[in-house]
């Protein structure tokens, strides 16, 4: 295979990496700022390489789940591709998660190891955890290009994410989903060795190392990892590393507009978004900073992490995610499964060879028809051209910056505090985030709220983006015919008994 053919798919990120380190052994594939180091495509290879035996030599069997907690850099990098050298399964753990959530996602994968930056260890306490570049950058050895490939059905990583009951749980991804992603963005986007992009979100996402990472390694190019994230810093690492490409979240270009910096990003000839609708607005004005940048629109879900839909830059279909990619077919269906007409708002339904084979042991099934179609649980509507507009979702999900966060898990938290009779979660609209959460809450009888401590509950269980605002303190909540919370009602403020209070 020619690395970055079009049409070349790749069958396995291992496939990308053999393939491309040996074609392209001396260039530059990933620089971490964080450790001081760059290493060549033969470097990380090597490092791939020793990394899967130092695992494998730890007893581990394929299958087997490594969780890694470690900030985005050269590390995580080698965690998950020689997680997929020794058919083993990446599990990364969100950074900035608090020690519950790590709990859950840790009961619910049941790692075999777990690989840890020991600045980060403070959230696992009382777990037995290695020390990550102990184990993933000590003991590098040469390619072997003789060693069996994985078979492009083989899980090779599991995508936290969380169930419409909230509940935690765990999207599978495979070589082939991977390939397909890979080839994509490398294809779609005209990537190719003088491409740099710059990693800031996480590579426990998606987008680090299947919208990034390996479609560079696919086109000879490279990539600048960020361990943490600041509109500003990645400003500023576009700079001095000279990024031509990103990858971002539409919440962050108001972030990057807002930096006197921005408009000095002369060399950043594309971006790609997704993962929440961007405002025609704010995209205009990004033209108009940067009046040299391609946008492309993608739509795609954790459970297919390939994009379903493209929207080029030179499409002007504003308001639209684009139409379906090629190895994607879409269907919008009415509450009975039928066909809606062209301009008719109904849930999305997405077939294609990127869907996940399911999630980790099942605890929640995939939503898949007889046919093969997956109930994307999105609201939107094709027009006659087969363009596709999102509409929102047919589950309560609020999307912040690209991060899903669930009513429910909103709720639990707030009640877990004692405090309160009731409560309700919803999502409102956000210039910069494209929604907040926000949440109205029943007091028990003669208790006065105490409104920080309840967002601290909040912080404490889920993390900072969840914390609600607003928060409002209501007599009682809207509830339909069958007791269930009308957050409609909520979100257009047509609750009654409404009591001003301080926003703490």
């Amino acid at each position: 295979m020619t690395p970055g053919a079009p049409g070349s798919r790749p069958t396995s990120i291992i496939e990308i990496l053999g393939t491309a380190s040996g074609a392209w052994p001396e260039r530059v594939l990933l620089v971490d700022p964080a450790l001081d180091r760059t290493v060549t495509y033969a470097q990380f290879a090597d490092l791939v390489e020793g990394a899967a035996d130092q695992l494998l030599g730890r007893g581990l069997s394929p299958g087997d789940r490594v969780a890694v907690l470690a900030r985005n850099g050269l590390e995580s990098a080698v965690a998950i591709w020689s997680c997929a050298r020794a058919g083993l399964v990446f599990v990364g753990l969100p950074v900035d998660a608090p020690s519950a959530r790590h709990g859950q996602l840790l009961d619910l994968v049941c790692p075999a190891v777990l690989l840890v930056q020991p600045e980060l260890a403070g959230t696992l306490e009382g777990l037995e955890m290695a020390d990550a570049a102990g184990v993933l950058l000590s003991s590098p050895r040469p390619w072997d290009p003789s060693r069996e490939l994985p078979a492009e059905d083989t899980t090779y990583m599991l995508i936290p994410t969380s169930g419409t009951t909230g509940r935690p749980k765990a999207v599978r991804v495979t070589g082939k989903m991977a390939g397909y992603a890979a080839e994509f963005y490398a294809s779609a986007l005209g990537l190719g060795p003088q491409d740099r992009t710059a990693i800031h979100l996480p590579f426990s996402w998606v987008s680090g190392h299947l919208t990034q990472l390996a479609p560079a390694m696919h086109s000879g190019g490279s990539a600048v990892t960020m361990a943490d994230y600041s509109a500003p810093l990645l400003v500023a690492s576009a700079l001095s590393h000279e990024v031509t490409w990103l990858d971002v979240v539409p919440s962050i270009w108001e972030g990057l507009l807002r930096c006197d910096g921005f408009a000095t990003l002369t060399g950043v000839r594309l971006a790609v978004y997704g993962g929440a609708p961007a405002p025609v607005g704010t995209l205009d004005r990004v033209r108009a900073v940067l009046p040299q940048i391609e946008l492309h629109d993608v739509y795609a879900l954790s459970e297919t992490c390939a994009p379903v839909t493209h929207l080029p830059d030179d499409v002007d279909r504003p308001g639209t995610v684009g139409r379906a990619v090629r190895y994607a077919e879409l269907r919008v269906v009415d509450g009975t499964d039928r066909a809606r007409a062209a301009g008719e708002v109904g849930e999305v339904w997405v077939r294609s060879p990127v869907v996940t084979p399911g999630y980790w042991g099942d605890a929640e099934r995939l939503r898949l028809t007889a046919d093969g179609w997956l109930r994307t649980g999105d609201l939107g509507w094709l027009d006659a051209d087969g363009y596709l507009t999102m509409a929102g979702r047919t589950v309560d999900l609020v999307l912040r910056g690209g991060v899903n966060i669930y009513p429910q898990e909103v709720e639990r938290a707030l009640m877990g505090s004692g405090q309160l009779a009731d409560a309700g979660a919803f999502g409102v609209p956000s210039p910069v985030a494209g929604q907040n959460v926000a949440a109205a809450v029943v007091p028990l009888p003669g208790v006065t709220v105490d409104v920080p401590a309840l967002r601290r509950c909040v912080q404490e269980a889920l993390g900072a983006h969840a914390v609600p605002r607003p928060l409002l303190v209501l007599d009682a909540l809207p509830r339909n015919a069958n007791g269930k919370l009308d957050r409609v009602a909520l979100a257009a403020g047509e609750s009654t008994g409404m009591r001003d209070r301080p926003e703490g």
